[in-house]
């Protein structure tokens, strides 16, 4: 099972890459559209036998021996982008110790990955280049050689095609994808490719457009968890759809969710399924709130509201917006408690949970101004697998954690990157660390 990172998607700065296109893109999504529903909803696609789901471990080339006092970065061939990339190393263990801390080149398909998932030594990336119409893919069959799929061939995404949610399920690996217009707005139909190898792909199935349309225009949240995906719509009222295997779909009822429950973000873990988002309380103002589902298709009919502390102000609203997972527990993160403050709040569960004022084991930003001690002092990522918290800078320091509640800080060696590094991409052997600008990659050794 593959979550969190691996299931979250949106135009990243690489993916608003449609300036000049416009007239293509409508032409493409016409195209796109009447190819999708001409699919037979609940179609079946046509896999094959494959390995089991896994994690393989990936690294740089030219990754330095553990501890190695300021590595020499890797040379980067001249390549444009989409193009291959080379990641070395062997599996594994799920115990970091160390990360060894690349600064990438400003051309590197690396620095663009957003979503990686594997079944043993054959895994998929997704990654939205400059100047591409769909998402970017790439593949590998042996953990370390990257290769671009090309777009619009018979055993390819279409054109225009913008990949949401990204899977690896035995037998098989799922995209969920969505056109985009050259507005970049999400729109229907909802599709669901597969494929046996990440190489050749072809479309399983489409939602039909009537009955699961984003109220929003944003795209869909997808999860995966023990009994498959599940695909919901943002917002109240949300609409579900979910599936064993990425081929055969079931839309559930309108009412899954409890009614004013708003949903913000969506996780699968290893024994059920999380929402959270709000809900509106008695007072009248909204205050953040989760939902837990062994199956994703049954949930209870009353949200739980997240704890939070007496404030000597309260705004009009509290929220949670978006969840970190990590294989024994998760965080939630959110807003509200005084202007410009984030909340987060811990659980083992996904039912039970705690607050954690003081945004372990980041802590609280030190700076001066009004807001100061309302933020934590870098960055949260979590892929399912772990959580990891890290910050750049001359104090620079990283933990890995598998429930959030208990962190082993992680030895950092190289070309640590900025302060202003605060976007994190969580891959399974280590993590993308960017300013906007530069992107580090530190590559993750076991203990």
């Amino acid at each position: 099972m593959t979550d969190g990172g691996a299931f979250y998607g949106k135009p990243t700065a690489g993916g608003r890459r449609r300036d000049g296109l416009a007239a293509t893109a409508i032409v493409l999504v016409v195209v796109g559209v009447g190819l999708a529903i001409a699919k037979p909803w609940g179609g079946s696609g046509a896999p094959g036998a494959s390995t089991g789901p896994g994690i393989a471990a990936v690294s740089p080339s030219a990754a330095p021996t553990p501890s190695a006092a300021a590595p020499a970065l890797p040379t980067y061939l001249p390549h444009p982008l989409p193009a291959a990339f080379t990641m070395v190393g062997q599996p594994l263990s799920s115990d970091w110790g160390e990360l060894v801390w690349y600064r990438l080149a400003p051309d590197d398909p690396l620095s663009v990955v957003r979503s990686q998932v594997a079944a043993d030594r054959t895994g998929v990336s997704i990654g939205d280049v400059e100047g591409a119409l769909s998402t970017t893919v790439w593949s590998t069959t042996d953990g370390i050689q990257w290769e671009p799929v090309p777009p619009g061939t018979a055993t390819s995404f279409w054109p225009g095609i913008t990949i949401i949610g990204l899977a690896a399920l035995p037998k098989r690996f799922v995209a969920i994808t969505e056109m985009v217009d050259y507005t970049t707005r999400y729109v229907p139909p909802i599709m669901s490719w597969t494929s046996v190898d990440g190489q050749a792909w072809g479309p399983a199935a489409t939602l039909p457009v009537e009955s699961f349309t984003s109220p929003t225009g944003s795209p869909p949240l997808v999860a995966t968890g023990p009994t498959g995906i599940v695909i919901a719509t943002s917002g109240q009222a949300a609409q579900l759809a979910t599936s064993p295997n990425g081929l055969q779909w079931t839309i559930e009822p309108r009412s899954a969710f409890p009614a004013g429950f708003a949903l913000v973000d969506l996780h699968g873990t290893a024994t059920g399924y999380v929402a959270i988002g709000w809900v509106r309380t008695a007072s009248g103002r909204s205050a953040a709130a989760s939902l837990w589902s062994a199956d994703g298709r049954h949930w209870p009919k009353k949200a739980t509201i997240l704890p939070v502390a007496a404030s000597s102000f309260r705004p009009a609203a509290d929220s949670a917006t978006y969840l970190q997972v990590g294989d024994q527990g998760m965080v939630a993160v959110g807003i509200g408690g005084s202007p410009g403050a984030a909340l987060w709040w811990r659980s083992s569960d996904g039912r039970h949970w705690q607050e954690l004022p003081t945004f372990p084991p980041l802590g609280a930003t030190t700076c001066s101004g009004a807001n100061c001690g309302l933020q934590p002092k870098g960055t949260l990522i979590g892929d399912g697998q772990r959580l990891v918290a890290l910050r750049g800078g001359a104090d620079g320091v990283a933990w890995v954690s598998s429930d959030g509640k208990t962190w082993t800080p992680l030895h950092q060696v190289g070309s640590l990157p900025d302060a202003d590094a605060t976007q994190a991409t969580l891959l399974p052997g280590g993590v993308l660390l960017s300013d906007g600008i530069t992107t580090w990659y530190g590559q993750a050794l076991g203990r």
